[in-house]
This record gives structure tokens, C-alpha cells and sequence, in this order.
């Protein structure tokens, strides 16, 4: 895929970590075939938080698997106009951040577990979020 930006939610970065994950082989080959992915501190500590230690989280941003570089405070209001707006949901943090990072990377794509969310979200208002699911089981 040249030229698109890899956006990594916390479900692609959980199958990788956790071997018993159902969706353990679709992350790893995501990580092989298109990292280092872009992602936000909100994703991470939601990542974190699955595991009991940190480190193999921490470690994939050590490794520069997993890029950072967004600014919340900066795009506090874009995100909370987007909680807003999926207040019914609700949206998370960590999918708000996500979904406000595919408006600012124009020719994005999110990987992401998240199906059920990611094919309601739109961006800038009624786009579709550019997203890479893992196979249906």
C-alpha cells in the first residue's frame, strides 16, 4: 500500500502482544507487512491496560513499530466534538483520538478489531474511516 499512513487502534496492537488472541496471525502479519504504525498515548495506555506490565507495549514504540505524534491538548477540540457526537455510542478517548488522527493523515487507513464502531464513525463529518478488519470467524 504506498503511501498510506497505518493508523494502529488498540485492538491491533493487543492480537499482537497476546498469542491467544483470535486475531493473533492477522496483527502479526500487519505488523510484517505495514509497520511502523501511527498511534496516540490514548491507545497505548488502553493497550497497557490489558496487559499486567507495561513494557511489551512500551517496547514496540521503543522499537519504532508504533509511531507517536499526536497532540491531544492541541486537537482537544476536534476529539470532543467527536465524543460528542458519539455520545450514544459512547466513544472512547482512544477512538476519538484515532478517528480525529485519519482526518489530520488524509490518505490513512485504521487497523482496528473494532467493526462494530469503526463502520459507524465518519470522519469529516460523513466520510467513511479508511479501516483494515481482520477476517469475520
Amino acid at each position: 500500500m504506498p503511501n498510506v499512513k497505518p493508523i494502529a487502534d488498540t485492538g491491533l496492537i493487543v492480537a499482537l502482544l497476546a498469542a491467544d488472541d483470535p486475531y493473533h496471525a492477522w496483527a502479526a502479519d500487519a505488523f510484517r507487512r505495514h509497520s511502523p504504525f501511527h498511534t496516540c498515548d490514548a491507545v497505548l495506555a488502553e493497550a497497557c491496560s490489558f496487559f499486567p506490565d507495561p513494557r511489551p507495549v512500551l517496547k514496540l514504540v521503543a522499537r519504532a513499530d508504533l509511531i507517536l505524534g499526536f497532540d491531544l491538548a492541541g486537537e482537544l477540540p476536534k476529539v470532543l466534538a467527536l465524543v460528542t457526537k458519539y455520545a450514544d455510542r459512547p466513544m472512547d478517548l482512544a477512538d476519538a483520538c484515532v478517528v480525529r488522527m485519519s482526518q489530520l493523515l488524509p490518505s490513512s487507513k485504521v487497523w482496528t478489531v473494532d467493526r462494530n464502531d469503526f463502520t459507524v464513525y465518519r470522519r469529516h463529518g460523513r466520510q467513511a474511516v479508511p479501516c483494515e478488519f481482520p477476517p469475520e470467524h
